[in-house]
Protein backbone atom coordinates (compact mmCIF):
# COMPACT_ATOMS: atom_id res chain seq x y z
CA UNK A 1 0.00 0.00 0.00
CA UNK A 2 1.33 3.41 -0.95
CA UNK A 3 0.62 5.56 2.12
CA UNK A 4 0.98 9.30 1.68
CA UNK A 5 0.25 12.05 4.12
CA UNK A 6 -1.52 15.19 3.05
CA UNK A 7 -0.18 18.11 5.05
CA UNK A 8 -3.68 19.48 5.56
CA UNK A 9 -5.74 16.39 6.30
CA UNK A 10 -3.26 13.55 6.96
CA UNK A 11 -5.29 11.43 4.55
CA UNK A 12 -4.27 7.98 3.39
CA UNK A 13 -4.41 7.77 -0.40
CA UNK A 14 -5.04 4.64 -2.41
CA UNK A 15 -3.09 5.39 -5.52
CA UNK A 16 -3.19 3.61 -8.88
CA UNK A 17 -0.17 1.61 -7.77
CA UNK A 18 -1.61 0.77 -4.34
CA UNK A 19 -4.86 -0.73 -3.12
CA UNK A 20 -7.23 1.07 -5.43
CA UNK A 21 -9.66 -1.54 -6.75
CA UNK A 22 -8.13 -3.04 -9.85
CA UNK A 23 -11.32 -2.46 -11.82
CA UNK A 24 -10.69 1.30 -11.64
CA UNK A 25 -7.07 1.16 -12.71
CA UNK A 26 -6.33 1.94 -16.34
CA UNK A 27 -4.98 -0.76 -18.57
CA UNK A 28 -5.51 -4.47 -18.88
CA UNK A 29 -7.38 -6.40 -16.18
CA UNK A 30 -5.68 -9.51 -14.80
CA UNK A 31 -8.81 -11.40 -13.76
CA UNK A 32 -12.23 -12.23 -15.09
CA UNK A 33 -15.21 -10.38 -13.59
CA UNK A 34 -18.93 -10.27 -14.22
CA UNK A 35 -19.96 -6.97 -15.71
CA UNK A 36 -23.01 -5.61 -17.45
CA UNK A 37 -22.61 -2.71 -19.86
CA UNK A 38 -25.44 -0.18 -20.01
CA UNK A 39 -25.32 2.24 -22.93
CA UNK A 40 -27.32 5.34 -22.18
CA UNK A 41 -28.33 8.30 -24.31
CA UNK A 42 -28.28 11.23 -21.90
CA UNK A 43 -30.29 14.33 -22.77
CA UNK A 44 -29.15 17.72 -21.42
CA UNK A 45 -30.85 19.33 -18.45
CA UNK A 46 -30.53 22.70 -20.20
CA UNK A 47 -29.55 23.86 -23.67
CA UNK A 48 -29.62 27.22 -25.39
CA UNK A 49 -27.80 28.50 -28.46
CA UNK A 50 -28.02 31.42 -30.85
CA UNK A 51 -25.60 32.09 -33.67
CA UNK A 52 -24.78 35.63 -32.60
CA UNK A 53 -24.28 34.88 -28.88
CA UNK A 54 -23.21 31.24 -28.70
CA UNK A 55 -24.70 29.12 -25.95
CA UNK A 56 -24.30 26.55 -23.18
CA UNK A 57 -25.43 22.94 -22.76
CA UNK A 58 -25.39 21.18 -19.37
CA UNK A 59 -25.56 17.47 -18.63
CA UNK A 60 -26.02 15.80 -15.22
CA UNK A 61 -24.74 12.24 -14.99
CA UNK A 62 -26.71 9.85 -12.78
CA UNK A 63 -24.84 8.42 -9.80
CA UNK A 64 -24.75 4.78 -10.82
CA UNK A 65 -22.16 2.21 -11.77
CA UNK A 66 -18.72 3.02 -13.12
CA UNK A 67 -18.46 5.39 -16.08
CA UNK A 68 -16.29 4.15 -18.92
CA UNK A 69 -14.97 7.68 -19.46
CA UNK A 70 -12.83 7.03 -22.56
CA UNK A 71 -15.89 5.94 -24.56
CA UNK A 72 -18.09 8.92 -23.60
CA UNK A 73 -19.15 10.81 -26.73
CA UNK A 74 -20.81 14.18 -27.33
CA UNK A 75 -23.18 14.00 -30.32
CA UNK A 76 -24.95 16.72 -32.29
CA UNK A 77 -26.00 18.03 -35.67
CA UNK A 78 -25.67 21.67 -36.73
CA UNK A 79 -27.76 23.39 -39.37
CA UNK A 80 -27.06 26.65 -41.17
CA UNK A 81 -29.03 29.42 -42.81
CA UNK A 82 -28.46 28.28 -46.40
CA UNK A 83 -28.64 24.63 -47.40
CA UNK A 84 -25.40 22.89 -48.48
CA UNK A 85 -23.34 26.07 -48.50
CA UNK A 86 -21.12 25.43 -45.45
CA UNK A 87 -19.10 22.60 -43.95
CA UNK A 88 -17.16 22.23 -40.71
CA UNK A 89 -13.61 23.55 -40.50
CA UNK A 90 -11.20 21.25 -42.38
CA UNK A 91 -8.86 19.84 -39.75
CA UNK A 92 -10.98 19.65 -36.57
CA UNK A 93 -14.49 19.34 -38.01
CA UNK A 94 -17.33 19.64 -35.50
CA UNK A 95 -14.89 20.18 -32.60
CA UNK A 96 -14.73 23.76 -33.90
CA UNK A 97 -18.18 24.27 -32.32
CA UNK A 98 -16.76 23.83 -28.81
CA UNK A 99 -15.25 26.86 -27.10
CA UNK A 100 -14.90 25.50 -23.57
CA UNK A 101 -15.86 22.27 -21.84
CA UNK A 102 -15.96 21.80 -18.06
CA UNK A 103 -16.40 18.76 -15.82
CA UNK A 104 -17.70 19.35 -12.28
CA UNK A 105 -18.50 17.15 -9.32
CA UNK A 106 -20.50 18.50 -6.40
CA UNK A 107 -19.73 22.06 -7.53
CA UNK A 108 -15.97 21.37 -7.68
CA UNK A 109 -14.34 21.86 -11.08
CA UNK A 110 -12.50 18.65 -11.90
CA UNK A 111 -11.20 19.61 -15.34
CA UNK A 112 -11.68 22.42 -17.86
CA UNK A 113 -10.41 22.85 -21.40
CA UNK A 114 -10.46 26.32 -22.97
CA UNK A 115 -9.91 26.96 -26.69
CA UNK A 116 -10.93 23.35 -27.29
CA UNK A 117 -10.84 23.55 -31.10
CA UNK A 118 -7.32 25.00 -31.24
CA UNK A 119 -6.10 22.53 -28.61
CA UNK A 120 -7.54 19.66 -30.64
CA UNK A 121 -5.93 21.06 -33.81
CA UNK A 122 -2.54 20.89 -32.07
CA UNK A 123 -2.97 17.43 -30.54
CA UNK A 124 -4.55 16.07 -33.71
CA UNK A 125 -1.22 16.29 -35.52
CA UNK A 126 0.29 13.60 -33.28
CA UNK A 127 -2.21 11.12 -34.73
CA UNK A 128 -1.44 9.26 -37.92
CA UNK A 129 -2.78 10.53 -41.23
CA UNK A 130 -4.64 7.25 -41.70
CA UNK A 131 -6.47 7.56 -38.38
CA UNK A 132 -7.37 11.20 -38.99
CA UNK A 133 -8.68 10.42 -42.45
CA UNK A 134 -10.43 7.10 -41.83
CA UNK A 135 -11.72 7.55 -38.28
CA UNK A 136 -11.83 11.17 -37.13
CA UNK A 137 -13.16 12.45 -40.45
CA UNK A 138 -16.13 10.13 -39.96
CA UNK A 139 -16.74 11.04 -36.32
CA UNK A 140 -16.05 14.77 -36.54
CA UNK A 141 -17.09 15.53 -40.14
CA UNK A 142 -13.61 16.93 -40.68
CA UNK A 143 -11.68 16.81 -43.96
CA UNK A 144 -8.14 15.49 -43.51
CA UNK A 145 -8.03 13.52 -46.75
CA UNK A 146 -4.89 13.37 -48.86
CA UNK A 147 -4.49 12.81 -52.57
CA UNK A 148 -1.33 12.59 -54.67
CA UNK A 149 -1.58 14.70 -57.78
CA UNK A 150 0.49 13.31 -60.66
CA UNK A 151 0.77 15.21 -63.93
CA UNK A 152 2.11 13.30 -66.94
CA UNK A 153 4.04 16.32 -68.18
CA UNK A 154 4.18 19.83 -66.72
CA UNK A 155 3.78 23.00 -68.78
CA UNK A 156 1.63 21.47 -71.47
CA UNK A 157 3.19 19.26 -74.12
CA UNK A 158 6.72 20.70 -74.04
CA UNK A 159 9.17 18.21 -72.61
CA UNK A 160 11.05 19.64 -69.64
CA UNK A 161 14.67 18.62 -70.26
CA UNK A 162 16.35 17.21 -67.19
CA UNK A 163 13.26 17.92 -65.07
CA UNK A 164 14.46 21.52 -64.84
CA UNK A 165 11.76 22.81 -62.51
CA UNK A 166 11.83 26.03 -60.57
CA UNK A 167 9.51 27.88 -58.25
CA UNK A 168 7.25 28.96 -61.10
CA UNK A 169 7.06 25.52 -62.73
CA UNK A 170 6.47 22.42 -60.63
CA UNK A 171 4.21 19.72 -62.04
CA UNK A 172 4.63 15.96 -61.66
CA UNK A 173 3.90 15.20 -57.98
CA UNK A 174 2.00 17.34 -55.47
CA UNK A 175 -0.20 16.66 -52.44
CA UNK A 176 -3.75 17.92 -52.33
CA UNK A 177 -6.75 17.84 -50.02
CA UNK A 178 -9.66 16.33 -51.97
CA UNK A 179 -12.17 18.61 -50.21
CA UNK A 180 -10.27 21.60 -51.58
CA UNK A 181 -9.20 20.34 -54.99
CA UNK A 182 -10.75 17.91 -57.43
CA UNK A 183 -8.12 17.53 -60.09
CA UNK A 184 -6.92 15.74 -63.18
CA UNK A 185 -4.04 13.39 -62.77
CA UNK A 186 -2.33 10.33 -64.13
CA UNK A 187 -4.66 7.35 -63.94
CA UNK A 188 -7.64 9.42 -62.78
CA UNK A 189 -10.83 10.44 -64.51
CA UNK A 190 -10.48 13.73 -66.34
CA UNK A 191 -12.78 16.28 -64.74
CA UNK A 192 -12.10 19.06 -67.20
CA UNK A 193 -9.57 20.08 -69.77
CA UNK A 194 -7.34 22.37 -67.71
CA UNK A 195 -9.10 23.37 -64.51
CA UNK A 196 -9.34 22.14 -60.94
CA UNK A 197 -12.68 22.35 -59.13
CA UNK A 198 -13.18 23.01 -55.44
CA UNK A 199 -16.53 21.74 -54.17
CA UNK A 200 -16.84 19.60 -51.05
CA UNK A 201 -18.68 16.30 -50.89
CA UNK A 202 -22.35 16.70 -50.14
CA UNK A 203 -22.02 14.38 -47.15
CA UNK A 204 -19.75 17.02 -45.55
CA UNK A 205 -22.12 19.93 -46.16
CA UNK A 206 -24.48 21.24 -43.48
CA UNK A 207 -28.20 21.40 -44.18
CA UNK A 208 -30.64 24.16 -43.38
CA UNK A 209 -33.37 23.81 -40.77
CA UNK A 210 -35.87 22.50 -43.32
CA UNK A 211 -33.55 19.57 -44.09
CA UNK A 212 -32.42 18.86 -40.53
CA UNK A 213 -31.59 15.22 -39.95
CA UNK A 214 -30.00 14.68 -43.34
CA UNK A 215 -26.73 16.51 -42.65
CA UNK A 216 -23.48 15.28 -41.09
CA UNK A 217 -23.78 13.97 -37.54
CA UNK A 218 -20.86 14.65 -35.20
CA UNK A 219 -19.72 12.25 -32.46
CA UNK A 220 -16.80 13.59 -30.41
CA UNK A 221 -15.24 11.26 -27.88
CA UNK A 222 -14.51 13.46 -24.89
CA UNK A 223 -11.13 11.76 -24.47
CA UNK A 224 -10.11 13.44 -27.75
CA UNK A 225 -10.51 16.91 -26.24
CA UNK A 226 -10.35 16.40 -22.43
CA UNK A 227 -7.21 14.66 -21.14
CA UNK A 228 -9.11 13.86 -17.90
CA UNK A 229 -11.27 11.36 -19.83
CA UNK A 230 -8.41 9.63 -21.59
CA UNK A 231 -7.61 6.85 -19.12
CA UNK A 232 -9.88 7.03 -16.07
CA UNK A 233 -12.86 4.91 -15.06
CA UNK A 234 -15.02 7.08 -12.80
CA UNK A 235 -16.90 5.36 -9.94
CA UNK A 236 -20.08 7.46 -10.19
CA UNK A 237 -21.72 5.25 -7.55
CA UNK A 238 -19.27 6.71 -4.98
CA UNK A 239 -19.21 10.32 -6.21
CA UNK A 240 -21.40 13.35 -5.82
CA UNK A 241 -23.35 14.66 -8.81
CA UNK A 242 -21.14 14.90 -11.90
CA UNK A 243 -21.93 17.61 -14.44
CA UNK A 244 -20.52 18.31 -17.90
CA UNK A 245 -20.95 21.81 -19.27
CA UNK A 246 -20.20 22.67 -22.89
CA UNK A 247 -19.89 26.28 -24.01
CA UNK A 248 -20.46 26.66 -27.75
CA UNK A 249 -18.72 28.98 -30.13
CA UNK A 250 -20.86 31.62 -31.73
CA UNK A 251 -21.39 32.08 -35.45
CA UNK A 252 -22.27 35.13 -37.55
CA UNK A 253 -25.64 36.77 -38.03
CA UNK A 254 -27.67 35.67 -41.03
CA UNK A 255 -27.02 38.91 -42.95
CA UNK A 256 -23.23 39.00 -42.33
CA UNK A 257 -21.25 38.54 -45.53
CA UNK A 258 -18.44 36.01 -45.66
CA UNK A 259 -15.90 38.75 -46.38
CA UNK A 260 -16.68 40.33 -43.00
CA UNK A 261 -16.20 37.15 -40.95
CA UNK A 262 -12.86 36.61 -39.19
CA UNK A 263 -13.66 33.43 -37.26
CA UNK A 264 -16.50 30.92 -36.95
CA UNK A 265 -16.96 27.14 -36.62
CA UNK A 266 -17.82 26.47 -40.28
CA UNK A 267 -16.31 27.24 -43.68
CA UNK A 268 -17.82 27.87 -47.08
CA UNK A 269 -18.09 25.08 -49.62
CA UNK A 270 -16.00 26.72 -52.38
CA UNK A 271 -13.77 29.50 -50.99
CA UNK A 272 -12.72 30.81 -54.43
CA UNK A 273 -16.19 30.95 -55.94
CA UNK A 274 -16.96 34.37 -57.38
CA UNK A 275 -19.88 34.82 -55.01
CA UNK A 276 -18.19 33.54 -51.83
CA UNK A 277 -17.16 36.90 -50.38
CA UNK A 278 -20.65 38.40 -50.72
CA UNK A 279 -22.54 35.30 -49.58
CA UNK A 280 -24.77 35.42 -46.48
CA UNK A 281 -26.81 32.85 -44.59
CA UNK A 282 -23.90 31.45 -42.55
CA UNK A 283 -25.77 31.63 -39.24
CA UNK A 284 -25.81 28.43 -37.16
CA UNK A 285 -28.28 26.48 -35.05
CA UNK A 286 -28.59 22.98 -33.62
CA UNK A 287 -30.93 20.61 -35.40
CA UNK A 288 -31.90 19.27 -31.96
CA UNK A 289 -30.31 19.49 -28.51
CA UNK A 290 -26.95 17.68 -28.25
CA UNK A 291 -26.76 14.45 -26.24
CA UNK A 292 -24.15 12.28 -24.57
CA UNK A 293 -23.57 8.63 -25.35
CA UNK A 294 -22.42 6.97 -22.11
CA UNK A 295 -21.34 3.46 -21.17
CA UNK A 296 -21.95 2.45 -17.54
CA UNK A 297 -20.20 -0.62 -16.18
CA UNK A 298 -22.27 -2.48 -13.58
CA UNK A 299 -20.23 -4.95 -11.52
CA UNK A 300 -21.67 -7.44 -9.05
CA UNK A 301 -22.26 -6.45 -5.43
CA UNK A 302 -18.92 -7.77 -4.16
CA UNK A 303 -16.97 -5.62 -6.61
CA UNK A 304 -19.11 -2.56 -5.83
CA UNK A 305 -18.47 -3.11 -2.13
CA UNK A 306 -14.71 -3.10 -2.76
CA UNK A 307 -15.05 0.30 -4.39
CA UNK A 308 -17.14 1.70 -1.53
CA UNK A 309 -14.78 0.27 1.10
CA UNK A 310 -11.82 1.85 -0.66
CA UNK A 311 -13.55 5.25 -0.49
CA UNK A 312 -14.64 4.86 3.15
CA UNK A 313 -11.28 3.58 4.38
CA UNK A 314 -9.15 6.31 2.86
CA UNK A 315 -9.24 8.29 -0.34
CA UNK A 316 -8.80 7.20 -3.93
CA UNK A 317 -6.45 9.25 -6.06
CA UNK A 318 -6.81 9.40 -9.84
CA UNK A 319 -3.83 11.08 -11.48
CA UNK A 320 -4.72 12.86 -14.70
CA UNK A 321 -3.49 15.51 -17.12
CA UNK A 322 -5.04 18.95 -16.95
CA UNK A 323 -4.58 21.62 -19.63
CA UNK A 324 -4.28 25.27 -18.60
CA UNK A 325 -4.50 28.00 -21.26
CA UNK A 326 -2.46 31.21 -21.05
CA UNK A 327 -2.40 33.92 -23.71
CA UNK A 328 0.23 36.43 -24.74
CA UNK A 329 0.91 38.99 -27.47
CA UNK A 330 4.02 39.70 -29.48
CA UNK A 331 3.35 43.39 -30.21
CA UNK A 332 3.01 45.15 -33.52
CA UNK A 333 6.14 46.62 -35.06
CA UNK A 334 6.12 50.40 -35.17
CA UNK A 335 8.37 52.73 -37.09
CA UNK A 336 9.13 53.46 -40.70
CA UNK A 337 9.79 51.30 -43.72
CA UNK A 338 12.21 48.47 -43.05
CA UNK A 339 12.62 45.34 -40.98
CA UNK A 340 13.30 44.92 -37.30
CA UNK A 341 13.24 42.45 -34.43
CA UNK A 342 10.24 42.52 -32.10
CA UNK A 343 10.84 40.77 -28.77
CA UNK A 344 8.36 39.73 -26.11
CA UNK A 345 8.81 37.91 -22.79
CA UNK A 346 5.84 35.95 -21.49
CA UNK A 347 5.43 34.93 -17.85
CA UNK A 348 3.17 31.89 -17.95
CA UNK A 349 3.24 30.96 -14.28
CA UNK A 350 2.61 27.36 -13.10
CA UNK A 351 4.55 27.82 -9.83
CA UNK A 352 4.38 24.72 -7.63
CA UNK A 353 2.78 22.57 -10.34
CA UNK A 354 4.16 19.47 -12.02
CA UNK A 355 4.28 20.45 -15.68
CA UNK A 356 4.37 17.81 -18.41
CA UNK A 357 4.15 19.51 -21.83
CA UNK A 358 3.88 23.02 -23.23
CA UNK A 359 2.47 23.81 -26.68
CA UNK A 360 2.51 27.29 -28.21
CA UNK A 361 0.12 28.13 -31.06
CA UNK A 362 0.62 31.36 -33.02
CA UNK A 363 -1.85 33.40 -35.01
CA UNK A 364 -1.57 36.87 -36.52
CA UNK A 365 -3.88 39.54 -35.15
CA UNK A 366 -6.49 40.38 -37.79
CA UNK A 367 -8.72 42.65 -35.70
CA UNK A 368 -6.58 45.73 -34.97
CA UNK A 369 -6.13 48.46 -37.57
CA UNK A 370 -2.82 47.03 -38.79
CA UNK A 371 -4.04 43.45 -38.49
CA UNK A 372 -7.11 44.20 -40.60
CA UNK A 373 -4.90 45.82 -43.24
CA UNK A 374 -2.79 42.66 -43.48
CA UNK A 375 -5.41 39.99 -42.94
CA UNK A 376 -5.71 38.87 -46.57
CA UNK A 377 -1.95 38.85 -47.24
CA UNK A 378 -0.32 35.75 -48.72
CA UNK A 379 3.27 34.64 -48.19
CA UNK A 380 4.39 32.37 -51.04
CA UNK A 381 0.69 31.99 -51.68
CA UNK A 382 -0.18 30.83 -48.12
CA UNK A 383 -3.00 32.38 -46.11
CA UNK A 384 -1.44 32.51 -42.65
CA UNK A 385 -3.48 35.48 -41.40
CA UNK A 386 -7.18 35.21 -42.28
CA UNK A 387 -7.72 31.66 -43.48
CA UNK A 388 -11.29 30.99 -44.55
CA UNK A 389 -10.93 27.18 -44.45
CA UNK A 390 -9.16 26.89 -41.09
CA UNK A 391 -10.02 30.17 -39.35
CA UNK A 392 -8.19 30.36 -36.02
CA UNK A 393 -7.94 26.59 -35.44
CA UNK A 394 -4.40 26.67 -36.82
CA UNK A 395 -0.90 27.77 -35.87
CA UNK A 396 0.96 29.91 -38.37
CA UNK A 397 4.59 29.64 -39.39
CA UNK A 398 6.26 33.00 -38.75
CA UNK A 399 9.14 34.56 -40.69
CA UNK A 400 12.50 34.39 -38.88
CA UNK A 401 11.23 33.55 -35.41
CA UNK A 402 13.29 32.25 -32.50
CA UNK A 403 12.45 31.32 -28.94
CA UNK A 404 13.69 30.00 -25.62
CA UNK A 405 12.20 28.90 -22.30
CA UNK A 406 13.30 29.71 -18.77
CA UNK A 407 12.42 26.85 -16.40
CA UNK A 408 13.19 27.11 -12.66
CA UNK A 409 15.41 30.15 -13.30
CA UNK A 410 17.50 28.33 -15.90
CA UNK A 411 17.51 29.04 -19.60
CA UNK A 412 16.51 25.78 -21.28
CA UNK A 413 18.57 26.02 -24.50
CA UNK A 414 22.08 27.47 -24.71
CA UNK A 415 20.98 29.55 -27.69
CA UNK A 416 17.61 30.48 -29.14
CA UNK A 417 15.89 27.86 -31.30
CA UNK A 418 15.43 29.28 -34.79
CA UNK A 419 15.58 26.33 -37.20
CA UNK A 420 12.34 24.72 -38.34
CA UNK A 421 13.74 21.19 -38.32
CA UNK A 422 15.00 21.61 -34.75
CA UNK A 423 11.65 23.07 -33.66
CA UNK A 424 9.88 20.05 -35.13
CA UNK A 425 12.39 17.76 -33.39
CA UNK A 426 11.66 19.27 -29.96
CA UNK A 427 7.91 19.25 -30.61
CA UNK A 428 7.98 15.56 -31.56
CA UNK A 429 9.45 14.73 -28.14
CA UNK A 430 6.04 15.53 -26.62
CA UNK A 431 4.40 12.45 -28.11
CA UNK A 432 5.33 9.89 -30.71
CA UNK A 433 5.75 12.18 -33.73
CA UNK A 434 4.21 15.44 -34.95
CA UNK A 435 2.73 14.41 -38.29
CA UNK A 436 1.80 17.11 -40.78
CA UNK A 437 2.25 17.54 -44.51
CA UNK A 438 5.45 18.92 -46.05
CA UNK A 439 5.13 22.67 -46.39
CA UNK A 440 2.79 22.93 -43.41
CA UNK A 441 5.51 23.20 -40.77
CA UNK A 442 8.95 24.31 -41.94
CA UNK A 443 8.54 26.62 -44.95
CA UNK A 444 12.13 27.98 -44.88
CA UNK A 445 10.64 31.45 -44.44
CA UNK A 446 8.03 30.77 -47.12
CA UNK A 447 10.32 29.66 -49.89
CA UNK A 448 8.08 28.92 -52.88
CA UNK A 449 10.13 25.83 -53.78
CA UNK A 450 9.37 24.37 -50.32
CA UNK A 451 5.61 24.93 -50.25
CA UNK A 452 5.24 23.78 -53.86
CA UNK A 453 4.90 20.24 -52.56
CA UNK A 454 1.30 21.23 -51.78
CA UNK A 455 -0.96 21.50 -54.82
CA UNK A 456 -0.96 24.99 -56.36
CA UNK A 457 -1.17 24.51 -60.12
CA UNK A 458 -3.64 23.81 -62.87
CA UNK A 459 -2.98 20.96 -65.28
CA UNK A 460 -0.23 22.92 -67.02
CA UNK A 461 2.07 22.69 -63.99
CA UNK A 462 2.46 26.46 -63.63
CA UNK A 463 2.31 27.84 -60.08
CA UNK A 464 -0.80 29.97 -59.61
CA UNK A 465 -1.65 31.23 -56.14
CA UNK A 466 -4.43 33.56 -57.21
CA UNK A 467 -6.61 31.96 -59.89
CA UNK A 468 -9.80 30.03 -59.20
CA UNK A 469 -8.98 27.29 -61.73
CA UNK A 470 -5.74 26.09 -60.13
CA UNK A 471 -5.32 23.99 -56.99
CA UNK A 472 -5.77 25.81 -53.68
CA UNK A 473 -4.44 23.25 -51.15
CA UNK A 474 -1.21 25.20 -50.67
CA UNK A 475 -3.07 28.45 -50.11
CA UNK A 476 -5.07 27.16 -47.17
CA UNK A 477 -2.83 24.48 -45.64
CA UNK A 478 0.69 25.78 -46.31
CA UNK A 479 2.51 27.12 -43.25
CA UNK A 480 -0.46 26.63 -40.95
CA UNK A 481 0.59 23.74 -38.69
CA UNK A 482 3.70 25.26 -37.08
CA UNK A 483 3.47 24.65 -33.32
CA UNK A 484 6.21 25.19 -30.73
CA UNK A 485 6.46 22.32 -28.25
CA UNK A 486 8.37 21.44 -25.10
CA UNK A 487 8.35 18.07 -23.31
CA UNK A 488 9.05 18.26 -19.57
CA UNK A 489 8.18 14.63 -18.81
CA UNK A 490 11.03 12.31 -17.89
CA UNK A 491 9.49 9.34 -19.70
CA UNK A 492 6.40 9.56 -21.90
CA UNK A 493 5.64 5.92 -21.13
CA UNK A 494 5.10 6.73 -17.44
CA UNK A 495 2.09 8.91 -18.26
CA UNK A 496 0.59 10.62 -15.22
CA UNK A 497 2.75 8.96 -12.60
CA UNK A 498 3.74 11.34 -9.85
CA UNK A 499 7.18 12.83 -10.35
CA UNK A 500 7.27 12.08 -14.07
CA UNK A 501 6.82 15.75 -14.95
CA UNK A 502 8.94 18.70 -13.86
CA UNK A 503 8.00 20.41 -10.61
CA UNK A 504 8.09 24.19 -11.08
CA UNK A 505 9.61 26.16 -8.22
CA UNK A 506 8.49 29.57 -6.96
CA UNK A 507 9.92 31.09 -10.15
CA UNK A 508 7.34 31.08 -12.96
CA UNK A 509 7.94 29.63 -16.42
CA UNK A 510 9.08 32.27 -18.89
CA UNK A 511 8.85 32.14 -22.68
CA UNK A 512 11.13 34.45 -24.68
CA UNK A 513 10.06 35.10 -28.25
CA UNK A 514 11.70 37.10 -31.05
CA UNK A 515 10.48 37.59 -34.59
CA UNK A 516 11.60 39.75 -37.48
CA UNK A 517 8.75 41.93 -38.70
CA UNK A 518 8.73 44.01 -41.84
CA UNK A 519 7.18 47.30 -42.92
CA UNK A 520 7.58 47.23 -46.69
CA UNK A 521 5.32 50.18 -47.39
CA UNK A 522 3.21 47.87 -49.58
CA UNK A 523 0.17 46.60 -47.63
CA UNK A 524 -0.01 43.27 -49.49
CA UNK A 525 3.51 42.27 -48.38
CA UNK A 526 3.69 43.72 -44.86
CA UNK A 527 4.03 41.56 -41.80
CA UNK A 528 4.19 43.89 -38.82
CA UNK A 529 0.90 43.19 -37.03
CA UNK A 530 0.78 41.74 -33.53
CA UNK A 531 0.98 37.95 -33.07
CA UNK A 532 -1.37 36.24 -30.63
CA UNK A 533 0.29 33.42 -28.69
CA UNK A 534 -1.80 30.71 -27.03
CA UNK A 535 0.00 28.50 -24.50
CA UNK A 536 -1.46 25.07 -23.73
CA UNK A 537 0.25 23.88 -20.55
CA UNK A 538 -0.36 20.27 -19.60
CA UNK A 539 0.29 19.46 -15.94
CA UNK A 540 -0.47 16.60 -13.59
CA UNK A 541 -3.34 16.87 -11.15
CA UNK A 542 -5.07 14.37 -8.87
CA UNK A 543 -8.77 13.73 -8.37
CA UNK A 544 -9.27 12.62 -4.77
CA UNK A 545 -12.45 10.75 -3.78
CA UNK A 546 -13.19 10.10 -0.10
CA UNK A 547 -16.20 9.68 2.16
CA UNK A 548 -16.63 13.46 2.40
CA UNK A 549 -16.74 14.12 -1.34
CA UNK A 550 -14.19 14.95 -4.02
CA UNK A 551 -11.34 17.41 -4.37
CA UNK A 552 -8.60 18.20 -6.85
CA UNK A 553 -4.97 18.57 -5.83
CA UNK A 554 -1.66 19.50 -7.47
CA UNK A 555 0.30 17.43 -4.96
Amino acid sequence: MDNQSNSAENTVYLDESGLMPDLLRPGRKERAVNVQVETNILEPVSHQYTSTNGGVTRFVLPAKGVLDAPSTALCFEVVTGTDSQDAFQLTVGGVAMINRITVRCGGQILSRVDEAALYHAVKNQFISQQFRENVLDVRHASSNGLFTKILPNPAGSALQAGFDLGEGLVGYHQLSNPELDQINGYGNMILSNQNATHGKQRCKLLRNAANAGSGPQVAIRLRDIIPFFERNQLPLLAMAQVEIECEWKKGPANATTYANINDMPVVIDNPVDVGAAASTGHDLAFAQPPFLSLDYLHYDEDEQMKIMNAVNSGAMRFNFTECTVVKGINPERTGGVGSGIVESNHIIGMMGKEVKKIYVAKNWDIVSTQGAAEKDNQYAGCFTHRNTQLWNAKSAAIHKEEYNFVINNERLYDKEVNQGAMQHHYLSHCEDHYQCLPGQYDTLNFNQDVVNVLANTADNGLVDNAGATSCITQRFLGGNAHVIGLNLDKYNEMGNARGNGTRISSAPIEFRYRVEKSNTGVPATERRAAINLTFFIEHRRSLIINSLGVSVSDI
